[in-house]
């Protein structure tokens, strides 16, 4: 299965041993795995105006990188989003690329009805490996964002028999069997 992973993880993060695991249990399952950094990356926090304006526009993919991206997005089996939570929902870099990349045309398409459709239907596999500081309890409370946001919602872009994968290990100390044995099913 081609998969990309999609790496929030800033580059000095003790953390970083889960975006390493999960790569290592992908490759060692015989999957081709597109490996994205996405913190000192191109993508900036904030749209800027003429980015803005291009997502309104006809053209919504307004830079190299978005249409590389996209192309990859088109070519894949799988998504994997590696992330801290911060604030119990998805980094700031994360949601940039997700407001750039997933856009219409691309995340969905309208249909002769002008019916919001699935564009990514390639899409059969939607996994997120995250590090959290707070207890299960504490982040059900809070209504969980960042899950909600990378298995749930992009979920309704994608295969209408997509699977879903959610790994949340304790920040400092992260269980890495725990990786192991969910990426392993893949």
């Amino acid at each position: 299965m081609r998969v990309l992973l999609l790496d929030a993880f800033p580059l000095e993060s003790p953390d970083r041993t889960v975006v390493e695991e999960a790569l290592s249990v992908l490759k060692t399952g015989g999957h081709e795995v597109t490996h994205r950094m996405l913190v000192g990356g191109p993508f900036e926090v904030f749209m800027s105006r003429d980015e803005r304006a291009a997502y309104h526009g006809e053209t919504p993919l307004s830079t190299p990188e978005t249409i590389k991206d996209a192309a990859i997005i088109k070519d894949v089996d799988a998504l994997l989003f590696c992330y801290p939570t911060t604030l119990f929902t998805v980094p700031a870099v994360l949601k940039s690329w997700l407001e750039r990349v997933l856009v219409p045309g691309i995340a969905f398409v309208f249909d002769h009805q002008g019916r919001i459709r699935p564009g990514m239907t390639n899409i059969v596999r939607l996994g997120s490996v995250t590090t959290t500081t707070h207890k299960a309890s504490v982040t059900r409370r809070r209504r969980d964002a960042g899950r909600r946001t990378t298995t749930w919602n992009i979920r309704l872009s994608c295969h209408r028999f997509c699977r879903r994968t959610v790994i949340s290990v304790s920040a400092g100390s992260p269980d890495i069997t725990k990786i192991k044995r969910a990426l392993g099913r893949w």
